[in-house]
């Protein structure tokens, strides 16, 4: 599986991480399901849709802590793999 990889957008580092799909409508049901992870956390990440991939980047702009990748970056990123594979064993079975 691909890692996570540290990018910048803004000046500020984030994980970044692109999540392959054979079709689009199963891309944009992951990228809503990240959108309701996000929600649910109050910390929204950059979300870039495409053809049979969606790009994920989570990265804190302000806190309290400054900006960069916080410990919500990297626990919000693990959670985006397990509904990645969560979806994917759904689509298999």
């Amino acid at each position: 599986m691909i890692q996570w990889q540290r990018c910048q957008y803004d000046n500020i580092d984030h994980l970044e991480k692109t999540f392959l799909f054979k079709k689009y409508s199963r891309a944009v049901a992951f990228a809503n399901t990240v959108a309701g992870l996000a929600e649910a956390h109050i910390h929204h990440p950059r979300l870039v849709v495409e053809w049979g991939k969606v790009t994920v980047a989570w990265g804190t702009h302000e806190s309290e802590e400054g900006s960069g990748i916080k410990a919500i970056d990297q626990m919000l990123s693990e959670k985006t793999d397990q509904l990645y594979r969560l979806l994917n064993e759904k689509v298999i079975s």
